[in-house]
This record gives C-alpha cells, sequence and structure tokens, in this order.
C-alpha cells in the first residue's frame, strides 16, 4: 500500500490515555526501507489519532526478511510463516496503571514538597515505560526519600537512620521497613554501582511504594473529606421529634 493510501484510513493501535487497543486514524505515514540481494529491512512510521478520546501518539513498526518463524502447514502442506514486527509507541505504551489518584496528589498533600513528590512518581512510571530501569529505581529511592521528608523525617538523616525513625514514631510497621530497605538498596545499587534491573525486579518495589504514599496521603484526605461531608449533613437531616403521651383528664361519675 502507498503512503498516501494510508493516511485517512484506521489502524488497530494501542491508546495509552485509553489504556487498551482502539482503531486509530492514521493523519501521517513514513516507510524506510532497506534491501539487498540477502536481505530486506523496513520501518513504518505512523502518525495516529484514537477515535476513542483523540489521543495523538506516533507508532513505528519494523520488520525483516530474517524475523520470520514458521505457525502451520496450509492444505497443500507448505508451511506459513508469522512477520514478526517489533513496535514501540511516543508517549510509550503503559508498562504499569498508574493510581487513580496520582494526578491530583499534590491537592492530597499539604506540602511546600507535594509538588516534587508528585513529579518524582510520574517520573518513575515514565522511566519504566521507557525501559530506563536504572533511572526508575533511583527514582523510587528519590520518590520515598521526598515522602519521608514530607512527613517530618529529616532529610540530612542516612536512609538506615530514617527507617529506624519511621519505625519508633509508628509511621511503618517492621515488615514494611523490611520492603524499604529493598527499595532503598536497589535504587543506591543503581546509583552508585551501575545495576540494572529488570522491570519484574521493580514491579513489586512501585506496589510498596504506592501503598505507603497511598496509606500516609491519601487514605487520611478521603477520610476527612468523609467526614467533613457527614458533619455538614448532620445538620440537615430533619430530627425526629419526640411527642410526650397527652394525659387523659379522669371525670367523675355522673350522679
Amino acid at each position: 500500500m502507498s503512503e498516501e493510501s494510508k493516511i485517512g484510513t484506521t489502524k488497530r493501535a494501542f491508546c495509552a490515555a485509553c489504556k487498551g487497543e482502539r482503531n486509530c486514524e492514521i493523519k501521517g505515514h513514513h516507510r524506510e526501507t532497506y534491501s539487498d540481494e540477502h536481505f530486506d529491512w523496513w520501518k513504518d512510521w505512523y502518525l495516529l489519532v484514537c477515535r476513542g478520546c483523540d489521543h495523538v501518539f506516533a507508532l513505528s513498526e519494523a520488520s525483516d526478511s530474517e524475523s520470520t518463524y514458521p505457525v502451520g502447514q496450509d492444505r497443500n502442506g507448505e508451511f506459513e510463516y508469522h512477520q514478526d514486527v517489533q513496535t514501540s509507541s511516543w508517549p510509550a505504551k503503559f508498562k504499569r496503571a498508574r493510581p487513580e489518584w496520582l494526578d491530583r496528589l499534590v491537592g492530597l498533600v499539604e506540602h511546600d514538597r507535594s509538588d516534587d513528590l508528585e513529579s518524582c512518581l510520574f517520573q518513575v512510571y515514565e522511566a519504566l515505560d521507557h525501559d530506563l530501569n536504572i533511572l526508575a529505581a533511583i527514582g523510587i529511592r528519590t520518590t520515598f526519600d521526598v515522602a519521608s521528608e514530607i512527613l517530618g523525617v529529616d532529610p540530612d538523616q542516612p536512609f538506615e537512620q530514617k527507617l529506624t525513625s519511621m519505625e519508633s514514631d509508628g509511621q511503618i510497621t517492621p515488615s514494611q521497613r523490611d520492603d524499604f530497605e529493598v527499595l532503598i538498596n536497589a535504587g543506591n545499587a543503581s546509583a552508585h554501582r551501575g545495576w540494572n534491573p529488570s522491570f519484574q525486579d521493580l514491579d513489586p518495589l512501585v506496589d510498596s511504594l504506592e501503598h505507603f504514599i497511598s496509606d500516609k496521603f491519601v487514605t487520611p484526605h478521603l477520610r476527612k473529606k468523609t467526614a467533613d461531608g457527614v458533619a455538614k449533613l448532620r445538620s440537615k437531616v430533619p430530627q425526629r421529634v419526640k411527642k410526650g403521651r397527652a394525659k387523659k383528664k379522669l371525670q367523675s361519675p355522673a350522679t
């Protein structure tokens, strides 16, 4: 299919905003190719607009004449082959779903470093999406560091002392301390020793970080909001009027 004929047609692609496969309109297309007597290579670039939410993103699909594998045989006994296509997109496909409270975290945290907390956490997810796992590991550690400062922990303390202080104050449990020691050591190993973890290595650390931030900042805010709403409603609810028993006047029998 020629470049001109693709524009205006639809293509099935993953929309990061909708978080699923959607029909997208092709607004632009460009193909790169290379060929010699032994090898062919091609890469298609697309500019797409999701028909579900109007999200605009770029998508590339690349393959070559060597990237095929047999999937079976047809009726004539001939092998059928599947073309292995490498797909990437920008913004990148989410490796991990964002918590629903992420884009309003600044409003939930009343502190002058609330912007830093939200920014650090956003950058952790973006690093994971783009396979920048060393940066993600450092970002996880940094996010915890900012969160602990918001909770009143001295930012100049070493990490081990911070954990001791938080456990002593009841801000974290002993089991959480064990998790956060791993989280901090992972970030230190990436920052100082160049350790390159996999996504599977980092996924449970992000779980721990999300639960911690939700417990310390999101849930208390929601509880307060609920309590304030109930208090306002209390004055509006009509109260039951207690009626006393009417006393019957005793009459003397007629004479």
